[in-house]
């Protein structure tokens, strides 16, 4: 009796120990496989981090835009009426703000369900009963590296649409900012008011002069015998220089159209 009871103990004990060396090593690939899951996140989350970079260019360039156009308006008539008529070319920067902002909700609210398969079968595994670990747990296994390759496929997918977006956003938004700055550069030169050339085709345009300036003439300008040079500070290399002359009659017609 005390030898078979011996035995029977030893054969138990080896099965508790094969247990316990598979739980142990199904707990390590437990482990590994979370840490998948988190280093998945951490890199959607840092890819989109790097698209969201683009915000702060995009606002130091609305702001760029502002500072050099909005002090103008104080300088003259001509200038607050030049910023005033192509104000609404210029983006708004909350506006645009609030789309690159909502862009990112969406891409960021996405992982959630990227994740959720491979979440879930994780789940299973570790509540799953241990005398059936292992056919179970290669089956998840499987199931598990399936499901977050599709994940990464998804997060690419989403990646691409959010950097789409965002370069589709940024290169709007900066175009508008151009065309703004030339049409309020090109009235503050005196081109709205100047009218065009009656030869205006190519043949005529070539070669004309892509220099320009504004001059404002005050009415004693036109009747002294002097006025202010307005060639100061002009560099001597400029190889040529178109000037409008802009009066009070269009000053003047400015503030009553205002």
């Amino acid at each position: 009796m005390p030898e078979a009871w011996y035995s029977s103990q030893s054969a138990t004990a080896r099965v508790d120990n094969y247990i316990l060396q598979h739980q142990r090593q199904f707990e390590q690939q437990l482990k590994d496989i979370d840490r998948q899951l988190e280093d998945f996140r951490s890199s959607y989350a840092l890819r989109l981090s790097v698209i969201e970079a683009y915000d702060q260019i995009v606002a130091d360039k609305l702001k760029e835009m502002e500072n050099k156009f909005y002090p103008l308006e104080m300088l003259n008539e001509v200038n607050d009426f030049c910023v005033e008529k192509y104000r609404d070319k210029i983006p708004i920067a909350h506006t645009v703000k609030s789309n690159l902002k909502e862009s990112m909700r969406k891409a960021s609210s996405a992982l959630s369900a990227m994740v959720k398969n491979p979440e879930d079968t994780l789940k299973n595994m570790r509540n799953h009963f241990i005398k059936a670990t292992d056919t179970y747990f290669i089956t998840n296994l499987n199931n598990f590296l399936n499901q977050m390759n599709s994940a990464a496929c998804m997060a690419n997918t989403k990646f691409d649409d959010a950097f789409d977006y965002y370069s589709m956003q940024i290169y709007a938004t900066f175009t508008a900012i151009g065309e703004a700055a030339g049409f309020i550069s090109n009235c503050m030169a005196g081109h709205d008011v100047c009218s065009p050339c009656n030869d205006e085709n190519l043949s005529a345009v070539k070669g004309r002069c892509p220099y320009h300036m504004a001059w404002h003439l005050e009415d004693d300008d036109l009747s002294g015998e002097t006025i202010f040079n307005p060639f100061k500070g002009i560099n001597k290399t400029t190889p040529c220089l178109q000037i409008n002359f802009i009066t009070n009659d269009f000053v003047n017609n400015v503030e009553l159209n205002k």
